[in-house]
């Protein structure tokens, strides 16, 4: 049964009242976003940021807000570098990703289906902002349950953020001849759907 058809089935039984409107919140134990540091070329460096936050409006807007100095990579000594030298936290403690997905998308989904859609996220990191034009696939995994997450890896070139000196830094410090300025992103985010009534 299309996820419509339920919505309407429930304001014909009066159990809604008035107009509703539709938030999705990230339920933040059931999402993730990895990114890797690639080193001399062949070593890769995996890790994670343990503290995101989004949500997705009934107009279909998308946020996400990352805290950077939450990201864990499994050793300190190296998050701190990033978190201070690369990231600069301190100053720069968030990256917000804006992305506006179709309103009504979930009602064409049945549960289990995905769709792929090309969306332009709006990237702020290190007080820069850009567009990138990405591919994402959306799943409805259950009535008010979506998921989000990266067809592919996305390619984030730190050199549109301004962040090349701090990929010099980390270089200097790690005493290793190179690291990419091209970081591979993925994520897959949950969010839930909360419906208020307005009378």
């Amino acid at each position: 049964m299309k996820f419509a058809s339920i919505l309407r089935a429930i304001a014909l039984s009066g159990l809604l009242i008035g107009s509703a409107q539709a938030q999705w919140n990230l339920d933040k134990g059931h999402s993730e976003l990895y990114f890797t540091f690639i080193k001399a070329a062949q070593v890769g460096t995996v890790g994670h940021f343990e503290s995101i936050d989004g949500s997705i409006s009934d107009s279909g807007k998308a946020t996400l807000t990352i805290e950077l100095a939450s990201l864990n990579t499994g050793i300190e000594k190296r998050d701190g570098r990033l978190r201070d030298v690369f990231f600069q936290t301190t100053r720069y403690p968030t990256a917000d990703i804006e992305v506006t997905l179709s309103k009504n998308l979930h009602e064409r989904l049945e549960v289990g289906e995905t769709e792929k859609v090309r969306v332009t996220a709006k990237v702020t990191l290190h007080g820069k902002t850009r567009r990138l034009r990405e591919l994402l696939n959306v799943t409805l995994l259950k009535d008010k349950t979506v998921e989000v997450a990266t067809a592919k890896p996305l390619l984030l070139d730190v050199g549109k953020f301004g962040l090349m000196p701090g990929i010099q830094a980390l270089i200097d410090l790690a005493g290793v001849k190179s690291i990419s300025q091209s970081v591979p992103v993925t994520f897959k985010l949950r969010f839930n759907q909360e419906t208020e009534s307005q009378g």
